[in-house]
């Protein structure tokens, strides 16, 4: 049996920013696979790069008569070998409690790498008021969660829709800004416990994939999200400590991201979520990196 003829598979784990935002769901995750499918025949070696993308559904709600749990999009227009699968579990609005419900699948995948992107969801620094509740009676009941006074990544296109979601964009962030001016705000997850819950993670995780690549953060408008910048900082520095700890690979492309000219014009107007634009740029940081640690290159034996 020829070992270049198995299927390899890449496990990404992460929340909205791995996913990906809009109606084409376009992330680093994406772009990577559109860099590795050019790249195709000449760096990677891989004759097919699918991209499969899972998330769990509401059984009650997805499908009348079927029962489904999970959901997703499997890329058969390229059936030749050696393959790589690269599937794409992040899911908008879910911390990394929620990762540990992929842990039995990735077992079984026994995948090359895990790409780990955790830790801006849970470290945005929001108004007190989202933890410990007690909001003033003016507030819209819809306004209480936990991101839904973060500023919108974007407008419709249609004049009216427009009109509305800036007029009501703009009277969340001056209430959002008066509670963050009133009192600190807090991270969604204290470090310690989200330190600890990535220390789990990482512990079930050895022996069920052969490499894990932990992600620090991307850099954040610190205008729009006041405190958040040096909190990331910190967040990163004990994911580089994690990663070094558990003796696996740790990649700070949020350094690399800063340290581009006018790179706030990668980022949607939130100053958060990665654009078209940034997600080519973060795809090409990863690639590169995986380039430098040779796993692009799937091993070839002869017959035996």
């Amino acid at each position: 049996m020829r070992t270049d003829s198995i299927p390899h598979n890449w496990v990404f784990l992460g929340d909205s920013l791995t996913e990906g935002i809009g109606s084409q769901r376009i992330s680093h995750v994406s772009e990577l696979v559109n860099c590795l499918r050019v790249g195709e025949d000449r760096s990677t070696n891989f004759r097919a790069v699918h991209h499969m993308r899972l998330r769990e559904v509401d059984t009650r709600a997805f499908d009348r008569f079927v029962n489904f749990n999970v959901a997703g999009f499997l890329d058969t227009d390229r059936p030749a070998d050696p393959s790589l699968w690269i599937w794409n579990l992040g899911c908008e609005g879910r911390t990394i409690e929620d990762d540990f419900a992929w842990i039995p699948f990735v077992r079984n995948l026994q995948p090359e790498w895990v790409v780990i992107f955790r830790g801006s969801l849970e470290s945005i620094i929001r108004p007190a008021l989202v933890k410990e509740g007690g909001w003033p009676f003016w507030v819209p009941q819809s306004w209480r969660s936990y991101s839904s006074m973060d500023p919108r990544c974007y407008f419709s296109s249609t004049w009216w829709r427009q009109t509305k979601q800036r007029s009501i964009d703009r009277a969340k962030q001056i209430a959002r800004r008066k509670f963050l001016a009133e009192r600190p705000g807090q991270p969604l997850v204290e470090l310690e416990v989200f330190t600890s819950r990535y220390e789990e993670l990482l512990s079930q995780l050895r022996g069920s994939a052969k490499q894990v690549l932990v992600l620090g953060l991307l850099p954040v408008d610190e205008t729009l999200f006041p405190g958040s910048s040096n909190y990331f900082a910190v967040v990163t520095k004990t994911l580089c400590e994690l990663a070094r700890r558990f003796d696996v690979n740790f990649l700070d492309w949020g350094a690399e991201v800063s340290s581009m000219d006018r790179y706030a014009e990668l980022f949607y107007r939130d100053g958060f979520h990665p654009n078209g634009s940034g997600a080519k740029v973060l795809a090409e940081i990863l690639r590169s990196h995986l380039e430098e640690t040779r796993i692009l290159r799937p091993a070839v034996s002869s017959l035996a």
